[in-house]
């Protein structure tokens, strides 16, 4: 059905004629087909979508085989077709479903699809302590995915004759009392559906959903956290979830994630707001920007800031207005651990500064070397930067030579991180502080060579004279 899903076009009454299992199959292969942009016979599609969601849940037919080879009942025919119709009602570059078929379906999404049974299924089920969480759970049962494709059908046109009737249907399924959050996972998910398309109505029900700065529930903290997690920092989002993000940053370690990612949440809150400082929409009076550096935990704020620095390393390119806004936050964050030393584990993060190409070198490395000197950690990172700091030495000697002890000194010799030091950074690191015009710097370098040696590198004072030779080069350093 995936690669051929006409195989079966012009063939009626299928449901009288398969068992559960196999129409199940067509179903699902007809989402793949539609996945991968190929045509479908609409008329076939909404006819035995029909057909399976108005059978009643038990078979004519007898089981077969063991416990997974056959299908015992509808139930999960039931799912595959809700989970077709999420695919068909999505917003589409590729295939174009004509309108009187694109209204069928919108039907049997609103009023055939709906099914107390799906809700008393995934009601009745008892988390466990390594159960999936809400996120995951709203991929997994029939009742989050019709919410999730009633969301799709929703806010795929403003005008859509169907549309009162899909937020109708929404309302209804977001007032039950869903223990487990799996309908508020899906809800946090399509937020930006709703900003983009139905902002009125987001507005009118945000307080209700999402919280506000006094306070969040249990199932306002999973669309929180699920709505973060799950888009990437919008300027109209962020005013929108300033007063529950307030919220969020004093609930603290305790907030529940709609998506267990490894990220703490509170950490992807901070993420936003350090988004919303470099790109010039927020300043440090901002309500959520003065919440999360004063009341969030150093260790989260260092974690948020890692992040954005990371994502510069990983970025082809960054506005310098972006990057310099940054550069002062960073600033600003080493004068407060400066301050407040007992908040050092803020400054972590910064490796990743040294580590990408954003900032030219006479910026980064004193404040490597001062990150440092606040925060030993850093030096614990198992991330390899001895190629980076062989170019910097190229340019300020005496700075790359401090840096370079300082990590050595804070890392197990034993480790990657060690070694990618002193085969690719010691070398050329000592060379430049040799020539550099300095007799005491040369001096320190010198002796170090030899500390070096002593401890076992008895290959160093070989490779060092290579690189004052010209023999080696950085062009020779491996990436």
């Amino acid at each position: 059905m995936t690669t051929n899903p006409h195989a079966i076009a012009g063939v009626t009454d299928l449901i009288e004629q398969l068992r559960p299992t196999y129409l199940r199959a067509i179903l699902r292969g007809w989402e793949a087909a539609l996945k991968a942009d190929i045509e479908l016979d609409w008329p076939q599609v909404a006819a035995l979508i029909r057909d399976v969601l108005a059978h009643k849940d038990e078979s004519p037919f007898p089981v077969e085989g063991g416990t997974m080879d056959d299908d015992k009942d509808f139930r999960w025919a039931k799912s595959a077709a809700v989970g077709l119709m999420e695919e068909l009602v999505k917003k589409r570059d590729g295939v174009t479903i004509p309108d009187h078929s694109m209204a069928q379906f919108a039907k049997l999404l609103i009023e055939d699809a709906e099914d107390e049974e799906a809700w008393a299924e995934y009601d009745a089920y008892e988390v466990g302590e390594n159960s999936w969480d809400p996120l995951t759970m709203s991929l997994n049962w029939q009742w989050p995915n019709r919410l999730r494709a009633l969301i799709y059908l929703a806010t795929r046109a403003e005008q859509a004759p169907w549309k009162p009737g899909a937020m109708a249907a929404i309302e209804r399924e977001l007032a039950r009392d869903d223990r487990h959050g799996a309908g508020r996972a899906v809800l946090g998910g399509g937020m930006s559906r709703f900003l983009v398309d139905s902002p009125e109505w987001l507005k009118g029900h945000l307080e209700e959903f999402f919280g506000s700065e006094h306070g969040l529930s249990f199932q306002q903290q999973i669309v929180l956290t699920t709505a973060l997690a799950m888009h990437y920092y919008h300027r109209d989002l962020f005013d929108l979830l300033s007063g529950p993000m307030i919220a969020a940053i004093d609930v603290g370690d305790a907030l529940v994630r709609g998506w267990s990612s490894e990220s703490n949440p509170v950490q992807r809150v901070g993420e936003w707001v350090v988004n919303a400082l470099i790109c010039g929409h927020k300043t440090a009076d901002d309500p959520v920007v003065k919440s999360f550096f004063t009341t969030a935990d150093a260790k989260i704020r260092g974690e948020a800031l890692g992040a954005i620095a990371w994502s510069f390393f990983r970025a082809s390119h960054v506005d310098d207005e972006i990057r310099d806004r940054f550069g002062d936050l960073w600033d600003e964050r080493f004068q407060h651990v400066k301050d407040y030393p007992e908040d050092h584990e803020e400054l972590m993060g910064f490796y990743w500064i040294a580590k990408g190409d954003k900032f030219p070198v006479q910026w980064w490395l004193p404040r490597l070397r001062k990150a440092l000197e606040l925060e030993p950690a850093i030096a614990t990172e198992r991330y390899m930067i001895g190629k980076e700091l062989a170019q910097a030495s190229t340019v300020d000697p005496a700075t790359a030579f401090a840096v370079l002890k300082l990590l050595l000194d804070g890392r197990d010799e034993g480790g990657m991180a060690s070694h990618d030091l002193t085969r690719n950074a010691v070398p050329v690191v000592i060379a430049n502080a040799m020539t550099a015009g300095d007799t005491a710097l040369k001096s320190a370098a010198e002796a170090y060579m030899n500390d070096l040696g002593a401890k076992g590198n008895l290959q160093l004072e070989a490779e060092v004279k290579a690189v004052l030779d010209g023999a080696v080069t950085i062009a020779d350093i491996d990436d």
